[in-house]
């Protein structure tokens, strides 16, 4: 089982061989590489890797001291990055594409394309010219980490926001099971997004080609951050696509053949 150690703390990553430039393929919050089993048909014959977040089905636990640092899934994602001896093409949704573009900015030489669906990139609301969506995302994150909220609470809130009302209490209780196991977890990577300050203008220079797939069913303020980062980036293009910010699980024959289009280029 393939693995890699980050400062004590052992993530594994699912890969497989092919031919032409590697995909390293960043996952959302709580999902793993499953996530991308649809995606492979499609990209068939390329490497791919995939890293498992720390907490993650088949990664290790924390091991520092204190609350769980979420960066160690960058410097994880980073040293795989870094493995390869050629440039890389990223692929990323929601907390993958931040990490993406966080590996792009850092490493441009190592980095050829990049395709995600909808990149959580908050601290690009800093300059959004809209008032009321900077006030609700602050409700929005007062929500999240309300004083003394339950951890089944903050899930019901996260899964909800990104879907409809509801859609924690009806989900099937396996899965509910390891998205509790993962709350501390979860509860770290979306602290350390909603509290992000980095500006749009940080990723100007990121100058490898970009595909934004977006949706105008996400949240307003994930759509307008997203639009903001494009408006940033040099090369890039947004394609908008049905299904919001799940859309590219819940809609992925519609979603996902743009993201790996962009890829073949």
């Amino acid at each position: 089982m393939p693995e890699i150690d980050v400062d004590g703390n052992r993530f594994h990553y699912s890969e497989s061989d092919g031919e032409g430039p590697p995909i390293l393929m960043l996952c959302s919050t709580g999902l793993d590489s499953r996530q991308w089993r649809e995606m492979l048909p499609l990209i068939e014959g390329r490497r791919s890797i995939c890293p498992h977040y720390l907490c993650y089905p088949k990664s290790g636990q924390w091991s520092g001291e204190g609350e769980i640092d979420s960066w160690t899934d960058y410097l994880a994602s980073e040293r795989l990055l870094l493995a390869e001896k050629g440039p890389v093409d990223i692929l990323g949704h929601s907390y993958g594409g931040f990490i993406g573009l966080m590996l792009a900015k850092n490493h441009p030489d190592k980095v050829r394309r990049m395709s995600f669906h909808e990149p959580t990139v908050w601290g690009c609301l800093q300059a959004t010219e809209r008032d009321d969506l900077k006030n609700e995302f602050g409700e929005v994150v007062e929500t999240f980490f309300t004083e003394g909220l339950k951890p089944e609470d903050f899930l019901r809130d996260f899964v909800d926001y990104w879907n409809v009302p509801g859609t924690w209490d009806s989900m099937m209780e396996g899965r509910k099971v390891m998205w509790r196991e993962l709350q501390p977890k979860i509860l770290s990577e979306v602290r350390m997004l909603c509290y992000d300050k980095t500006p749009p203008s940080y990723y100007a220079d990121i100058h490898a080609p970009v595909l934004i797939t977006l949706s105008d069913e996400t949240p307003p303020h994930q759509f307008e951050a997203c639009s903001l980062l494009s408006r940033a980036l040099p090369d890039v293009r947004v394609k908008y696509v049905p299904g919001g910010h799940m859309g590219v699980i819940t809609r992925s024959s519609e979603v996902m053949p743009h993201l790996a289009d962009w890829l073949k280029d």
